[in-house]
Parts: C-alpha cells; structure tokens; sequence
C-alpha cells in the first residue's frame, strides 16, 4: 500500500468509520471555550449579594451605604436590625458579605477617632471573597478621603489644603494587559488549551489502538510510511482546530488579541507534534481504548494544575515546578496567553525548541514501538505458519 492510500484510509477511518476521533480534535476545546466563555461572560464577578447592619443609623453611616448601593461589585439585599439576622443571611448563604457599622460610628469620627467597620465574608469561594475584600478597601477609602476631607474643611482649613492634609499619598492602579481583571481574558484560554490537549489524545490514542488491533493489513508497509501517513492528518487537522479555537475566542467572545499569528503558529505546531508524539507513545503501551482514556484522563487534572496557567510556576515549591516542566500543555497555555493579551511570550522560543525536541522525540519512539510491536507480530504469525 502507498504512503496516501494509508493517509486516505486513514481519513476515511476518521470521518466515517469513527467520526469521534474528528469530534475529539475540533469539539474538545470549542465546547469548553463556549461553556466557560458563557459562564465568564461578564468578565468580573458583579452583584455580590450584601447586607449591611447599621447600628449608627446616623447621615454618616447612610452615606457610607450609598457608596456601597452605588457600587456595581454588590447588591445590598436586606438591611438586618440584629447581629443575629445578619449572621443567619450569610448562614443561609442570601448573601456571602456583611458589613456591621457600630453604633458609635459617627460620634467617633466627628471627635477624631478612628471607628471600626467590620467586613464578614463567606471564603468558601476565594473569586467572591478577593472581589468583596478589593472592592471594600476601594470603597471605604474612598469614604474616608472623602470625610476627613470635609472634616477638616470644617475645623477651617482650606479645600485644597485640606485635601493634601487628609490623603498625602496620591495612589494611581495602572493595570497592563488585561485592565479591567477580566476573567474571561484570565481564565478561558487555559481551559480551551487542556480541553484541545485532551481532544488530541483522545482521537489519535483510538487510531493507534485500532491500527495495533489490526496490525495484519498494513503488514507490507514499512513502519515510518504507516505512522506519518498516519498521524499527518490529526497534526493539520488539530493545528486548524487550534486556529478554530483562538479565532471564536476573539470574534464570539471579544478576547483580545494583541500578538502575531507567526508566533502562535510555530507554538501550536510544535505542541501540536508533541501532543501526537505522548499520545501515539503512550496508547501503544494500552491493551485497549478504555484503558488508555483513563490514563489520559487521568494526566489531564495534573497537568493543568501544574502548567502554571491559575497558580504561578514561582509561588509552587521545588518538586511542583520540576514536575510541570515534564507536561508539554506548561510550555503552551501560559505562552498563548501571554500572546493573546500582551502580544508577546518572554519565553515563547525556549518553548517552541523545547517542543519541538520533544515532539521529534517521542513520535520517534512511538515509531520504534510500532516496528517492534510489528517485527513480533510477523515473528509470531512466521511461527504459526511453520506450526501448521
């Protein structure tokens, strides 16, 4: 058999006979990329639910209430007259943040005091509770520029002076890449990029157990002819899906896209190698598809949590950040993000050779495997033949 009739049976495996390997390379990461891009969709966590108990109820407490009625980060809910109320809201879960103003709240602050307003938070999750603690801070420092402003206006200072009395550092936040802390821009890439990983695995794990199931038909053929006629077309077919994905990532759900295509190419090559290259190896070792969808599933959680994409390379200890050097998905999630949002990957070449070497690498060996697996199989089928 010539090498394209092994490529063209090879597509014909994949779009008709076992159209799951075609929904694996372009459905994987499309599918998270629309489920996390609809869940993320408002780009930062609005509306916390929130009740403030106002023991004060004085002008001064109602306008610290205003300033959090104004803010789009909370929704106030209820109002409770008790501690007790207030504690059973957040027990209850109607709201995930409390703020309790004291009873001598305003009489503190018009004698020169300091008075303290408490924040209860639900830290079950850590997303709500670091957008109630950030927008808490900003809003009461807000309040109290604005108070001790006025504060010292009355005791006779003049506005602008007073304004320099009162906040004598001026804090400027400038945010690079991604301003407005979107976790749409943040979180999705990387999921869509371990989803594209694992829809890889899955379709060419099932081409090479069915092609070891079957080694008999392409007997006379020699080993590298068989194995590039047939992973070529997961590698074009998963590069597209690459492409596919980045592109209803920019144009359905508004990521930005700020770097150059050159770039993004030779990356989802050479992971995209890579990724064929572990897969082929590792399904050659698997008696069956069952078997070898566990493992791959069962390589997915770590290599995700380690690929340094949510949890910095830098804050993990030293086992963890040797271990995530191992999976590829580290050398591509963190770079295509960093291209997407900020145009460029510091690390992008070392990425792409260290790929590269390791996509050449273990699709050799997987070729190696095959031949060998081969040699015994005709060694066997040699033996039974004499044996008859």
């Amino acid at each position: 058999m010539k090498w394209w009739q092994i490529l063209k049976r090879e597509l014909l495996q994949m779009l008709r006979k076992d159209f799951r390997r075609t929904n694996f390379i372009f459905g994987a990461s499309i599918a998270y990329l629309v489920i996390f891009g609809l869940m993320y969709g408002t780009h930062v966590v609005k509306d916390v639910p929130l009740v403030i108990y106002d023991e004060d109820q004085s002008q001064l407490s109602r306008t610290l209430i205003q300033s959090f009625a104004d803010s789009e980060k909370f929704q106030i809910v209820a109002q409770p007259a008790t501690q007790e109320e207030m504690e059973n809201y957040l027990h209850e879960e109607t709201a995930y943040a409390a703020i309790h103003i004291p009873h001598d709240f305003s009489r503190n602050i018009t004698a020169d005091k300091s008075s303290p307003v408490l924040l209860v938070a639900n830290g079950a999750n850590l997303v709500i509770t670091n957008t109630i603690t950030t927008s808490t801070q900003e809003i009461l420092a807000a309040f109290n520029q604005k108070v001790s402003a006025k504060l010292a206006e009355s005791a006779g200072l003049p506005a602008d002076l007073a304004a320099n009395k009162t906040t004598p550092i001026n804090f400027t936040l400038r945010v690079l890449n991604n301003p407005t802390l979107s976790y749409l821009n943040f979180f999705v890439i990387g999921l869509a990029m371990a989803a594209f990983q694992q829809g890889i695995f899955l379709a060419v794990g099932a081409s090479i157990i069915s092609e070891y199931q079957n080694l008999r038909e392409l007997a006379p053929c020699q080993p590298l002819k068989v194995m590039t006629a047939k992973l070529l077309p997961y590698f074009v077919l998963a590069t597209l899906s690459f492409f596919i994905t980045l592109l209803v990532s920019i144009e359905v759900f508004d990521i930005p896209f700020r770097g150059d295509l050159t770039s993004l190419f030779l990356l989802a090559i050479t992971f995209v190698l890579t990724a064929i290259g572990f897969s082929s190896l590792v399904a050659s070792f698997c008696e069956s598809e069952i078997t070898f969808t566990k493992l791959s599933l069962t390589y997915a959680v770590p290599a995700f949590t380690l690929s340094g994409y949510v949890w910095p390379l830098q804050s993990m200890d030293s086992f963890s950040q040797t271990i995530a050097y191992i999976f590829p998905l580290f050398y591509l999630s963190d770079a295509v993000r960093d291209i997407m949002l900020a145009g460029h990957s510091p690390l992008l070449y070392r990425n792409i050779i260290i790929l590269l070497l390791l996509g050449v690498t273990l699709t050799a060996l997987s070729t190696l495997v095959y031949a060998k697996k081969r040699r015994q199989f005709e060694i066997n089928a040699t033996q039974s033949n004499i044996a008859l």
